[in-house]
């Protein structure tokens, strides 16, 4: 018996395929597999030639389709989700596969969660940083205090680095994993690039406007019933650029969605909306949508159901408000860290202004939570 340590198999499963293959051919047939160790366990057989694929279900997946079989393919191994198929064919001579569609979802799924923890400690090391490197272009001096919790700060920063790395590497490889899965696809979330229009245009920027996104929708609304029509959205969703052209009849609508994929864009395409603009980043999963009317009759809402995008103001309240709550608790200990440390020793310059930035930040990130219900408030009221 040989047993293999792989912890990153699943980032890439065509390479583990090959992996596995070659093991077979060098006489080591694949014997146990264990998710939670993420190790492999083979035993000395003749060698022989293999195909294997490996293939991710939603539920609990115990039966393979007759058609698969026919086409040579046998379960080898299954756990938990993951199964493990081989086929004893050439791959020239197989022309059906287990599916790829479960595994790209997850695929997703996962790269979103590792997109929400970058950003998160990105935030959460932005004031601290900004607080230190302000402190030493001051003339005050820095007194570095003595203190039994430095292990554990150094710890805390070692495991944050380590997950850091961790989730820059993770996003890479199994981004670079779903393109191989569909090396003929279009991504669909990236709208075509506009051509700038001849004639007067205007830029103008709208920065957090996804904490109130009804306010934007008609803010859009009112530049095209004055003849300023939407052409481009720029510089991370927040530029809007406009060119000057006839009065129309526009609506508007920015969709917040956990995981859109390649479905959400064609149903609503063939609806006959037009995709403006597509956020890029996991953590605002923003998609801003138009369309023409002809008169005030044929002007439609994308959600016909009150009651759906009432559950998506919801949606964009609680996730905003789960991205923002640790920083606030974080810099409100932070804050009261520091006005115990000028009452016990007085204040300092240093200190006057750490104090502020942290306040600051406390507002902030508070008005962009709050801001957030306040547009739920407002849809839940119509």
């Amino acid at each position: 018996m040989r047993t293999v340590f792989r912890p990153f198999w699943s980032y890439d499963l065509p390479g583990t395929e090959a992996w596995l293959a070659d093991m077979a051919g060098k006489g080591w047939r694949v014997e146990e597999w264990s998710l939670l160790l993420r190790r492999f366990t083979f035993r000395q057989a003749e060698p022989i030639r293999l195909t294997y694929q490996l293939a991710y279900h939603s539920a609990k997946y115990s039966s393979m389709s007759p058609f698969l079989a026919a086409e040579g393919w046998s379960k080898r191994l299954q756990r938990g989700k993951w199964s493990l198929y081989e086929n004893d064919r050439l791959p020239s001579q197989i022309s059906a596969y287990p599916s790829r569609k479960d595994v790209l979802r997850r695929n997703r799924i996962i790269s979103y969660l590792f997109m929400g923890i970058l950003v998160y400690l990105l935030l959460i090391a932005l004031i601290p940083l900004l607080v230190l490197g302000l402190t030493f272009n001051q003339d005050t001096p820095v007194r570095i205090q003595p203190s039994p919790m430095w292990a554990v700060t150094w710890a805390a920063a070692a495991v944050a680095l380590a997950l850091l790395i961790l989730a820059i590497y993770s996003i890479v490889k199994l981004r670079a994993a779903s393109k191989v899965f569909l090396p003929n696809h279009q991504d669909l979330k990236k709208p075509p690039g506009p051509q700038k229009p001849a004639g007067t245009t205007m830029a103008r920027m709208k920065p957090g406007w996804m904490y109130a996104p009804d306010r934007l929708e008609q803010w859009l609304e009112d530049k095209e019933k004055h003849g300023w029509n939407l052409y481009k959205v720029g510089f991370g969703g927040t530029l809007f650029h406009f060119s000057k052209g006839r009065p129309r009849r526009m609506t508007y609508h920015a969709d917040y969605q956990v995981i859109a994929d390649e479905g959400y864009f064609e149903l609503h395409q063939e609806a006959g909306w037009t995709r403006l603009y597509s956020s890029p980043f996991s953590m605002q999963k923003w998609t801003l949508w138009s369309r023409e009317e002809q008169n005030a009759a044929e002007q439609q809402e994308i959600y016909s159901d009150p009651v759906h995008r009432l559950k998506q103001a919801r949606k964009v309240a609680i996730s905003y408000t789960l991205l923002f709550l640790p920083m606030i608790l974080l810099y409100s200990f932070n804050l009261s860290a520091f006005i115990n440390g000028m009452v016990r020793d007085g204040i300092t310059a240093s200190q006057a202004w750490n104090t502020s930035i942290m306040f600051l930040s406390i507002l902030l990130f508070g008005s962009f939570a709050g801001r957030t219900w306040l547009y739920y408030r407002r849809l839940k009221q119509q």
